[in-house]
């Protein structure tokens, strides 16, 4: 089961993937950690770890308060360590400057949290440590900034690179399964309806 939260002046889905057994991993907690705790306790709950997708402070300003909650551990690819832990890297210079108090641990490509399998894609261009988190017994890809619903994240921030981004989109666009496609911002979609339609995939 998937639960979307959007959170934050820049309308981030973070999203909640739980299972029957109450147990859940929080994916992208960009701020208002209440909002994310309170679903949490009221569903009972219990998290695992906290996923990150990439390293800009629209998708971990939360991170630090759910982790005083929850001890949990905070993954993320070992390329986006850089960012939690530089207020220009992660955008947060143009807001509020913040850093992560908690350390991430690296992704690995397989992973088992609890009952969850996981298996993670360094897919870069958007910044470095970008990438998609494939639950496959959900059949749930989480994309962060790297494919919306009709478009791809921005490729103008620093350590941003188009060569990348050109480069994750051919290894997208090569994926040979179906999945729902849950992104950092709008809408749910599809991988198939993305290689139908998406002109960054059509190009």
């Amino acid at each position: 089961m998937i639960k979307k939260l959007i959170l934050g002046s820049m309308g981030v889905n973070c999203y909640v993937v739980y299972n029957d057994q109450k147990e859940c991993i929080v994916i992208d907690p960009g701020d208002i950690g209440k909002k994310v705790r309170n679903f949490l306790e009221e569903n009972e709950l219990n998290p695992l770890a906290i996923l990150l997708t990439h390293g800009h402070f629209d998708h971990i300003g939360a991170v630090d308060y759910l982790c005083d909650y929850y001890p949990v551990p905070v993954i993320a690819h070992k390329e986006t360590e850089s960012l939690v832990n530089d207020p220009k890297l992660n955008l947060s210079f143009y807001n509020k400057e913040m850093t992560l108090r908690n350390k991430i641990q690296y992704a690995k490509e397989d992973m088992k949290i609890g009952e969850f399998r996981i298996h993670w894609y360094l897919l870069e261009g958007h910044c470095h440590g970008s990438s998609m988190i494939y639950f496959p017994d959900e059949n749930a890809m989480f994309s962060g900034d790297v494919l919306f619903k009709g478009s791809v994240g921005r490729y103008d921030f620093p350590t941003s690179s188009n060569l990348q981004t050109k480069q994750s989109l051919e290894t997208i666009k090569a994926f040979d399964f179906e999945c729902a496609i849950y992104p950092g911002h709008g809408d749910a979609t599809t991988l198939s309806y993305e290689k139908e339609t998406n002109p960054f995939l059509k190009s």
